[in-house]
């Protein structure tokens, strides 16, 4: 399957584009970092978004997602680069005129150095979610030096799902609040999440997409380990973005997992047959 990340916004949605590198930091080694936001256009908001390299091809490009959120009329998006050279990311958010019962759903947790903490934001009964992930709050911008071990629609209940699991570890020397998201709507027609279970060896790496059913527009996605403990797998979310391959809607999810032992992780898609203004917007960086 070849995965073409702007395909999909060819045909359903406007393109933005902007050119520029992560660049490897000589005196931030190993290498780069990037914090910054794509904006839907006026009137709309983001329900969703997510970062992949792009121009590559497909392979381990040693990224690691550090925040990843919605922010009203933007998605937010935190990267590291901890290759040995400098990749272009394809930084998205998924733009659609506030759909009907359209709520952000955050929750706190204080996370200390060195910590971890997985857990859900929950939307309200009769919603369902479309995108989420999470983000450090009331700090301003920096390098918090989280990782997102984890991010993606409950995969363990039936029928709609309304919750967003993510998991933080925060490497940093300081404790870090971290806002949990999930971003809630009516479900609209056609919605449904496609799941696909794949196994990450112990000390592997993944790069694989979940697929809409033919004529259905992709939202969010992700990736959530399949396991009832909620312990710390040391898997790291390199990559997640909406996009195409041929003429169906995926999204695209890479994972790496440096624990001592395999991971089986379920990897999603939510789809939907429509969404008023729905509009993919891609910053590449």
């Amino acid at each position: 399957m070849v995965f073409n990340s702007v395909g999909l916004a060819r045909v359903a949605a406007r393109r933005l584009a902007a050119t520029s590198w992560i660049r490897r930091n000589s005196n931030s080694a190993p290498g780069g970092f990037l914090r910054t936001i794509v904006s839907c256009p006026a009137g709309k908001v983001a329900v969703a978004g997510g970062v992949q390299v792009v121009g590559e091809g497909t392979r381990d490009f040693r990224t690691a997602l550090q925040e990843s959120a919605p922010g009203g009329a933007s998605w937010l998006i935190a990267l590291r680069n901890n290759d040995s050279g400098a990749h272009a990311a394809g930084l998205f958010a998924v733009c659609a005129t506030a759909p009907s019962g359209y709520q952000v759903v955050r929750r706190d947790a204080s996370i200390p150095a060195g910590g971890f903490h997985r857990t859900f934001a929950d939307c309200p009964s009769g919603k369902v979610a479309v995108g989420g992930g999470a983000q450090v709050v009331g700090e301003g911008s920096r390098n918090f030096r989280t990782i997102i071990e984890e991010t993606g629609p409950n995969s363990v209940l039936d029928g709609a799902i309304k919750l967003w699991v993510t998991a933080v570890s925060n490497t940093d020397s300081v404790a870090h609040t971290v806002g949990f998201f999930a971003v809630c709507v009516d479900a609209p027609s056609g919605y449904e999440v496609v799941r696909r279970d794949l196994t990450i060896a112990a000390g592997g790496f993944l790069r694989a997409t979940a697929v809409c059913p033919a004529g259905k527009l992709v939202f969010g996605g992700g990736a959530q380990v399949l396991d009832p403990n909620g312990s710390d797998y040391r898997t790291i979310t390199q990559e997640r973005a909406p996009g195409s391959a041929g003429q169906s809607a995926v999204f695209l999810t890479a994972m790496r997992n440096n624990g001592p032992v395999s991971r089986t992780v379920a990897f999603n898609a939510i789809c939907a047959a429509t969404m008023n203004g729905y509009q993919i917007v891609q910053r590449t960086i």
